[in-house]
């Protein structure tokens, strides 16, 4: 499915081409030019700190590819080695439950190639395939843990989960957490129901170890992004509405049945809603022939626990994924965690998972001739086939009523926004695949059932079946891309400063996406992440007269209706491009200004102030109270007369000569962030928060050679915990005589 794109083109991924292709090809770069990872980021934003950015994923142990060959072109191949080790995974724990060989390749096939990970491949999310691969492999540990009750099996989870984070989804690793908490709680419940109160103890005692182990493992990733969230528009959560924003809709539950129901984002045929991309966070196409197989009864005691639990998952994954749209979401949003994160559909995965286990389970049983249909099969086969029988009537006898029906009871508006001339089409080949899939199933259920079909040759019919459904319906989502700017975007960019101390860069024009400055290498103020720092967030805002909201993720130039305004000129905003043209600006801010004058004030007065005509940056710097016990000793009448060089511009390290007649702040065009360090003259000195976001450095009156570093502590120390912890993990895999 995916060997044809990657000779010659990457695969087309949304985010990926905007956000993801940018933030790895700033690393590949680096590497290749400088033998290190980049830690700030000069060239969005005005200037952000890298490091703490999650979902660029530096550290993730199978992110090599990104680092030895151009990024557009790893992107296919971890793609292709991330399937590979998904569908071993997946096969490797199906095993361990004493699968066949063939379910457990029919579960291996549910896992990875099911309409959710698919779609979620079109929308480029790259760090959800990373982490996503990695489940079953931690429940295969986890599995041995609460079987075995040994701790090294609990280290090997840890280790496992300690990857997955590193894969930069922050979600999806507190989804699998979820997971991983439900399955050892399930398994001591059982163990104390037997009277095994030891084993019982030993494995809530070994959950706290795994999740331990894996935090510790990703300390590299993980202390530096907690400090960035503090500072962050994700500090202190989202709101109810924000965070339920993607909720899972009942009514789209029809599509994990006829997953072309409601048409496709591919070709503009989605028409249940406007906001065509919500569909790829909602598609849990898994084939009909798993559906089918959760209702195969089982005898064997362990199987059907086993069986109980994933059923249970897939409930209460979907009673989560409703968010809004379940009235008890309004407390499940209060609990630790939840009010993280945003789009409740993405634990769908989990749900995805659960079918996957169930299928393989039930598989097994179909192979091995003994088995029945559980209670509430025929209710459920009724209900199945009564649903296709009214759709294929619809279909072939009254087609125009029974569209609008459809459109009239599913849609969220007016269709008009789908592509009519396909749509049509699109549907009518959903309906009659999904009724001659069932009708197939239908068939060989029966023959083997009379015993027509031997247990192999069932097991090599159902999963081509199983190949060929979910490939008519997920082939649509792997599509080519190809880089190749245009020649007008690639003449503009030529045009622009490559660094802050020349001025930053303003684009208001369609050629231009918000991540383009890093893409390109010229210092934008605009950019699109998830996570950004939400002082750098409110100063925009403010200068346009916009009312402060933390829940947005893209400062575009189209939103910067005020490219004149006071606060966006001390950005050190000078160039601004304007359709197909490169314009100056008549900004005449410097990027660094020696004043005199520093005035105190509470942070909440500081942007009005600045705002207004009493404050001139050239002559005066805003401080905030916390930093007013480090000012210099007394303020100087006048404006000292200075000058300032900039000798080095890097990435983390800006080197200055300044001379000054007096004593005064160094106020340099540049955001403030923990771990700027200051050094006048080889001497270590603050650097302070001045006018809200920029940085400033005391200077007394001389010629002074000043450097400021960016040093992560964090990083540092979580690095030193990430290699203690991944050691410690490895001995106790490795040495599986010792107990703990």
């Amino acid at each position: 499915m995916l060997l044809p794109y990657i000779a010659d083109k990457t695969l087309f991924g949304s985010d990926f081409v905007l956000q993801f292709f940018p933030w790895k090809n700033f690393v590949y770069e680096q590497l290749r030019s400088d033998g290190t990872f980049p830690f700030w980021n000069p060239y969005i934003f005005s200037g952000t700190p890298f490091i703490t950015n999650m979902q660029a994923s530096m550290f993730y142990p199978l992110g090599f590819l990104y680092y030895l060959i151009p990024v557009d072109v790893a992107y296919g191949y971890s793609t292709i080695l991330h399937c590979i080790l998904g569908c071993i995974f997946m096969y490797a724990f199906m095993r361990s439950l004493s699968v066949s060989a063939m379910g457990s390749v029919a579960s291996a096939v549910v896992f990875v190639f099911n309409g959710y990970f698919l779609g979620h491949l079109y929308a480029g999310h790259l760090t959800f395939t990373q982490n996503y691969i990695w489940i079953p492999l931690i429940f295969l540990y986890l599995h041995r843990f609460v079987r075995e009750v040994r701790f090294r099996h609990a280290a090997g989870a840890g280790m496992i989960l300690g990857i997955q984070i590193l894969g930069g989804f922050p979600q999806i690793a507190f989804y699998t957490i979820l997971g991983i908490l439900a399955f050892g709680l399930y398994f001591a419940w059982l163990f104390l129901r037997n009277g095994g109160y030891s084993n019982a103890f030993k494995v809530v005692s070994g959950l706290p170890v795994i999740l331990f182990l894996g935090f510790a493992i990703s300390a590299v990733q993980v202390l530096p992004t907690l400090e960035f969230t503090a500072l962050s528009t994700r500090a202190g959560g989202l709101n109810y509405d924000f965070a339920t924003y993607h909720s899972l809709i009942p009514a789209e539950l029809l599509a994990f049945l006829i997953p072309d129901i409601f048409g496709s984002v591919i070709d503009g045929t989605y028409w249940r809603s406007p906001e065509g991309w919500h569909s790829l966070e909602t598609c849990a196409y898994v084939g009909l022939l798993p559906l089918f197989l959760a209702f195969i009864r089982t005898d064997d005691k362990e199987v059907r626990r086993m069986k109980l639990f994933f059923i249970l998952l897939c409930i209460v994954s979907l009673f989560l994924a409703l968010g809004k749209y379940n009235p008890l979401y309004p407390v499940i949003y209060k609990l630790p965690g939840f009010r993280s994160f945003r789009i409740p559909a993405q634990i769908i995965f989990l749900y995805i998972f659960g079918i996957g286990v169930i299928a393989g389970l039930g598989f097994q049983r179909m192979q091995e001739g003994a088995w029945k249909f559980s209670r509430g099969s025929s209710m459920a086969a009724v209900l199945l086939g009564t649903l296709f029988f009214l759709l294929l009537a619809g279909h072939f006898i009254f087609p125009f009523d029974f569209y609008l029906f459809l459109f009239n009871t599913f849609s969220e508006s007016p269709v008009g926004h789908a592509d009519m001339s396909m749509l049509y089409r699109r549907m009518d080949i959903g309906i009659e695949k999904g009724s001659l899939v069932v009708l197939t199933l239908a068939i060989i259920f029966f023959m083997r059932k009379r015993e027509r079909l031997n247990g192999t040759l069932f097991g090599i019919l159902a999963v081509t079946i199983l190949l060929v459904d979910l490939y008519l319906f997920g082939a649509q989502f792997v599509q080519p891309y190809a880089f190749t700017p245009s020649l007008d975007k690639e003449k503009i960019i030529s045009q622009l400063n490559r660094n802050p101390v020349n001025g930053r860069v303003l684009t208001r024009s369609d050629l231009f996406r918000p991540n383009d400055g890093l893409q390109s290498r010229f210092p934008s103020i605009e950019g699109y992440d998830p996570l950004l720092l939400k002082r750098y967030l409110h100063y925009i805002r403010f200068s346009q007269g916009y009312a402060q909201d933390d829940h947005v993720i893209k400062i575009g130039g189209g939103d910067l209706k005020f490219p004149g305004a006071k606060l966006l000129r001390m950005l050190n905003l000078r160039q601004m491009v304007l359709g197909r043209e490169v314009v100056e600006t008549d900004n005449r801010l410097p990027y660094a200004t020696l004043v005199g004058r520093a005035i105190v004030k509470p942070v909440e007065e500081i942007l009005p102030f600045m705002a207004g005509e009493a404050f001139d940056p050239r002559k005066m710097v805003v401080l905030e109270t916390e930093d007013s016990t480090r000012r210099i000793k007394h303020d100087v009448k006048g404006t000292p007369r200075a000058t300032c060089v900039v000798e080095k511009y890097e990435n983390e390290r800006i080197g200055m000569k300044v001379t000054t007649d007096k004593n005064g702040y160094l106020v340099l065009s540049e955001m403030y962030y923990p771990g700027w360090k200051a050094f006048v003259d080889g001497k270590e000195v603050p650097v302070l928060r001045g006018n809200y976001l920029f940085r400033v450095i005391p200077l007394e009156k001389g010629e002074h050679e000043v450097l400021l570093s960016f040093i992560s502590w964090p990083f540092r120390i979580g690095a030193v915990v990430s290699v203690l912890a991944f050691v410690f993990s490895l001995c106790l895999v490795l040495w599986p005589r010792k107990r703990m």
